[in-house]
């Protein structure tokens, strides 16, 4: 019983690390292409407008002249 419930103690704290690190990389990607798309937007002469929904960890980019 109690290997039992260690193993899946383990299988959690591991499911858990693998999302934490999934988000994360997720969201430095994010953050560096927006980085990458405003500096692109400012090179042409325009405004970047950028929307973030954090709780899906989605954005919505623009840039207007």
């Amino acid at each position: 019983m109690k290997k039992n419930l260690l193993v899946m103690l383990l299988v959690l704290n591991v499911a858990v690390l693998v999302a934490v690190f999934l988000l994360g990389t997720q969201s430095y990607f994010h953050s560096k292409e927006v980085q990458s798309l405003t500096e692109g937007c400012r090179e042409v002469g325009g405004t970047p407008l950028l929307e973030i929904d954090t709780f899906v960890l989605a954005y919505s980019f623009s840039c207007e002249k």
